[in-house]
């Protein structure tokens, strides 16, 4: 395992001491982080599904409505969420493989325009 690497936001909870703490533990030297022995390069592009697929997809489906108020959205999220059965999820996640490759292809510059 001493060549996988973890990539680690920044975001609040995931930089807590003790999520810093395990990653030093688990993956020394190898994790990539706000603080971390590699840091996390600016504007590096995400592989994870969320961020490369579902976001997109869900927010086309919201704003395609017209919601005046603070339920109707929360429910057109509800409902764009429906939109997302196991087949397509895994469809999505399968693809993660193909991002990673690319992303080495690009020396891990961006690499959405080489489509």
């Amino acid at each position: 395992m001493d060549d996988v690497y973890w990539q680690q936001d920044g975001a609040p909870a995931h930089f807590d001491r003790i999520v810093r703490t395990y990653l030093n533990d688990n993956f020394p030297d190898r994790w990539i982080g706000r603080l971390g022995p590699i840091a996390w390069p600016p504007r590096s592009p995400d592989l994870t599904p969320h961020d490369f697929s579902i976001w997109g997809m869900l927010k086309d489906i919201v704003y395609g409505q017209n919601l005046r108020t603070i339920a109707e959205l929360k429910e057109g999220i509800e409902n764009a969420c429906a939109h997302f059965d196991q087949e397509m999820c895994q469809k999505i996640c399968r693809s993660v493989l193909h991002r990673a490759r690319e992303c080495i292809a690009a020396n891990g510059a961006q690499f959405e325009h080489r489509r």
